[in-house]
């Protein structure tokens, strides 16, 4: 009989705001503040781990290699993480089994969930959005990350897994991130977290080009798709062990992905998450989505064309605490006006409904099934949206199908 779960739509995340005079401070702060998640986070992975077949010897391996990565890459960032360790009186080793989890789990046979993340590209009007898919036992294990600007860094919002500095989030800069995993015979343990990565790009990026160069920069051993979204344009980098590939919007201004490689340089070498993976399926249900949408938004325009691919074009690839609201109804009037069926630009309302399935179509709302055994049992955890032209992100427990209850919109 399967253990019991909280749903995650019943998740009442708690916010961590924090403001500090430094990132070592900060990092403190965080460990002090949030040390008995990060403890449970941390039981919970190390029964994933079992779950999944790897040893704790090699897990501590794994964990060990990663932060003598870190440290050589962003020793800035490494400091915080020692913070953190501290501040939650565990060890930097035992942390680092949280922050590398991605690469912890490349020792497995199989990735046990899967995500979908969607972007419209309008000059002065790009938006995005993802429902980030986990196990649902880690359901009650995340929390809204307010993380206040230090010297040399910018504020961020988003959301964050205890003992996480960073993940799926926007600056006040304007630039965001969101994230799915990927799969890749070249996938291996002991390179930089991919979640540090995410959180540099939050901290340090001012521009598309700065978080595309950190991106670059850092020496990944794992496989994943990490969208970065701005104002006026959205890249998705494809990330294949070390090997990163760009792939930027058709004429339609939509990217589209899920949990398979789609760069035509990865594709040798590129696996499945799962056997039974529904990532072809839930990419072939976006695309007709988007056609649709777009179809509608050209006809409405006069007929004026929307060409290119609805999941982009790899040839083109080379200081106050957040005011936040429980306010779903209020945010979908905000956005209803204009979208399809005008010459106005996408909207995050738009691409809710893209991204909301029913029981009868593939799981891009992700529900696990009523007998569902754990590490066998994935859900939409929360759903994130993206408006970087206002400086604007929405964070809601569970998918788009149950409604957005308990949204909660920052302002940055």
């Amino acid at each position: 009989m399967s253990a019991p779960f909280v749903p995650a739509v019943q998740a009442r995340p708690e916010t961590f705001a924090v403001r500090a005079a430094d990132h070592i401070d900060r990092g403190r702060r965080r460990g002090r503040e949030l040390s008995t998640g990060i403890d449970s986070a941390l039981s919970a992975y190390r029964h994933f781990f079992s779950h999944l077949s790897i040893a704790e010897a090699d897990v501590a391996g794994a964990a060990a290699s990663s932060h003598a990565r870190l440290r050589e890459w962003s020793p800035t960032a490494a400091e915080e993480v020692a913070a953190v360790a501290d501040g939650a009186g565990i060890e930097v080793s035992e942390l680092m089994e949280i922050i590398a989890r991605t690469e912890i789990m490349t020792q497995a046979p199989v990735a046990p969930t899967e995500c979908s993340t969607i972007s419209h590209t309008r000059p002065g009007a790009s938006v995005a959005a993802q429902n980030w898919d986990w196990a649902v036992d880690f359901s009650t294990l995340w929390h809204i990350n307010d993380v206040g600007a230090v010297p040399g860094q910018h504020r961020h919002v988003g959301i964050a897994e205890y003992g996480m500095l960073g993940k799926i989030g926007l600056n006040e800069a304007g630039v965001g991130v969101l994230l799915n995993i990927l799969k890749h015979r070249a996938d291996g343990p002991g390179g930089v977290p991919v979640h540090m990565i995410l959180e540099r790009v939050l901290s340090e990026a001012g521009s598309l080009a700065e978080a595309l160069e950190i991106i670059h920069s850092a020496p990944t051993s794992s496989s994943s798709i990490i969208t970065v979204i701005t104002a006026e344009a959205a890249v998705q980098v494809e990330i294949a062990g070390e090997a990163k590939r760009e792939r930027r919007a058709g004429a339609d201004g939509f990217l589209v992905h899920t949990n398979h490689f789609l760069h035509p340089d990865l594709l040798d070498g590129s696996l499945e998450l799962r056997p039974g993976s529904t990532s072809r399926a839930r990419l072939r249900h976006l695309d007709e989505a988007v056609a649709g949408l777009s179809a509608g938004c050209s006809e409405a325009a006069g007929g004026s064309a929307h060409g290119g691919s609805a999941h982009g074009d790899p040839a083109r690839a080379e200081g106050d605490p957040a005011r936040a609201e429980d306010a779903p109804a209020r945010a979908e009037a905000a956005e209803a006006a204009p979208g399809p069926g005008s010459s106005g630009p996408v909207t995050i309302g738009d691409l809710t409904k893209l991204l909301t399935t029913g029981p009868d179509e593939p799981p891009v709302c992700a529900v696990p099934g009523p007998d569902a055994a754990y590490g066998d049992r994935s859900a939409t955890l929360v759903t994130v949206r993206i408006d970087p032209g206002r400086k604007q992100i929405d964070l809601a427990p569970g998918s788009p199908a149950e409604g957005l209850r308990g949204n909660r919109r920052f302002q940055l």
